[in-house]
């Protein structure tokens, strides 16, 4: 291979051009060659046209966005790279950055400059590099964009969507986009995590843990362990662990990051450290003192509903009018057992491609064995299957919230179906005389006592929830401004279905 080809292969590879001829300043202030670590290595390698990265701190994701910025300016013509920030002084760091992953480059790579300002490197080849904060109005104005990496998301506050849609328009069909942060709680970031993870927008998704790093804090866990030492004579044995240390190292965690671990959440908590260094993406927004469902367990039961498969064939007995809807917007776990009780609560949408109209049916043993979700089906067509449904499980108690389009779905159950068993509340005339009306009501009383239910039933593990979608909606389910609702940009149906079906469940009374 002669010098031209082996150059030619190491300019045609981003990798092996910024390990071969980038040098970056480490933590102690000196010149070292740029050796990637495996996080930025898979970024790398393993990026999509768009793609949203969850992470631990100070994995040097901006880092690697400036040197690949270099790289494809460096070996491109015309191209234009995108760094933007949340802040200015940060946006004056990562512009800093550049400049010196450029001076050090070896004099025969380096394209001649012709400008060089406060946010901006342009070569006289016409390729740029520019460097913007988030909320600036000319961000993305006018550009046709090679590549974007957009720092710290989370903690971005001025019109971020907006400003993502122009740069996502502003993409060249083979540009690149990266959003990358940190946990800040729920909020936009967090939304459109959530969002790639489900698969529900165009982001590919990737989580950094902080243990599958052993490099960037090598250092540090020396330190640390040295000190660990000096206190308490040695380091802990494996069964000195607790049960939370035990779980990261069955993850890979070393003893030395189990030993930083502990003292740094010594010093704060362990929902700040969680925060800051999340070993899953869950663990990532736990400490934003909102979630009504714990993050922790949902985390758990998300371990395991891989292994259970729902049924794909047609369910012995079910009727012909449910099996359009099976494997897509019906999902059964298990069949009726004879002699069994079952409870189906019941929300309504109107059928517009809004809110959905959602149906969980419950066994009295605390099982959930059917799932309905649709925001396409008509309030007249959610009767039959409401009604077919509950006569498949045993003529099950109905539960139907009677809010909006509910009032048709009881009306047609009770005056065109003749369905009999339908959860009844009471309700109080001027005279003081109770009278049972057919439904549930939620209201500001109602809503937190079957909430609180809901969760009570949950931590002590005595429901069975199969639904990654409902285990989602958990997830995004908070108390805010003295309300329980799902946060803006998501839906709490399945959440409020299936907490009526536990209101069934509890009232353990058929009315027949």
């Amino acid at each position: 291979m002669t010098v031209q080809d082996k150059l030619r292969k190491i300019i045609n590879n981003p990798v092996l051009y910024m390990e071969k001829f980038m040098n970056v300043v480490n933590k102690n202030g000196k010149l070292v060659p740029f050796k990637l670590n495996p996080q930025q290595k898979e970024l790398v390698q393993n990026m999509d046209k768009y793609n949203i990265i969850l992470k631990s701190r100070q994995l040097g994701i901006t880092t690697l966005s400036c040197a690949y910025s270099i790289y494809l300016a460096m070996t491109n013509s015309n191209i234009t790279c995108l760094l933007v920030s949340y802040s200015i002084d940060s946006a004056t760091a990562i512009f800093e950055k550049l400049k010196q992953l450029y001076n050090d480059l070896p004099n025969a790579l380096r394209v001649e400059l012709i400008a060089n300002n406060k946010k901006e490197l342009k070569f006289v080849n016409g390729s740029r590099i520019i460097c913007a904060t988030c909320g600036s109005k000319d961000c993305a104005r006018g550009l046709t964009i090679r590549y974007c990496h957009i720092s710290e998301v989370g903690f971005c506050k001025d019109n971020i969507d907006k400003q993502l849609l122009a740069i996502e328009q502003a993409l060249t069909p083979n540009g690149k986009i990266i959003l990358e942060s940190t946990a800040n709680g729920l909020n936009y970031f967090s939304e459109l995590w959530n969002k790639a993870e489900r698969k529900e927008n165009m982001y590919k998704p990737f989580f950094f843990s902080w243990i599958n790093d052993k490099v960037m804090f090598k250092d540090e866990y020396s330190e640390f362990c040295d000190r660990y030492i000096s206190i308490h004579g040695s380091l802990p044995k494996d069964n000195e662990l607790t049960d939370v240390e035990k779980t990261l190292r069955s993850q890979g965690a070393t003893l030395e990051q189990i030993v930083w671990r502990r003292l740094k959440v010594a010093n704060s908590s362990e929902e700040s450290f969680a925060q800051e260094f999340p070993s899953n993406p869950i663990e990532a927004f736990i400490s934003t003192g909102s979630n009504i469902f714990s993050p922790k367990l949902i985390h758990e039961r998300l371990q395991y509903i891989d292994d259970i498969k729902p049924i794909t064939s047609k369910p012995n007995k079910m009727p012909i009018s449910l099996l359009p809807w099976l494997g897509r917007e019906l999902t059964l776990w298990d069949m009726p057992k004879i002699g069994h009780k079952y409870y189906i609560g019941v929300d309504t949408g109107e059928g517009m491609g809004q809110d959905y109209s959602a149906l969980h049916v419950l066994s009295s043993d605390g099982i959930q064995v059917a799932e309905f979700k649709s925001n396409k089906v008509k309030p007249f067509q959610y009767a039959q299957i409401v009604n077919d449904i509950g006569i498949y499980y045993n003529k099950a108690l109905l539960v139907v919230e009677k809010a909006s389009a509910g009032h048709t779905i009881v009306d047609k159950l009770k005056n065109d179906y003749h369905y009999s068993n339908m959860y009844k509340y009471k309700e109080y005339d001027a005279r003081g005389l109770a009278k049972k009306k057919v439904g549930f009501v939620t209201n500001p009383k109602t809503k937190p006592l079957m909430i609180n239910d809901f969760v009570e039933l949950f931590e002590l593990k005595q429901i069975v929830i199969n639904s990654k979608d409902l285990l989602s909606e958990m997830k995004m389910f908070q108390f805010k401004d003295g309300k329980m609702s799902a946060i803006v940009g998501y839906h709490d149906d399945l959440v409020m279905s299936f907490a009526m079906a536990i209101v069934g469940m509890k009232s353990a009374i058929n009315y027949i």
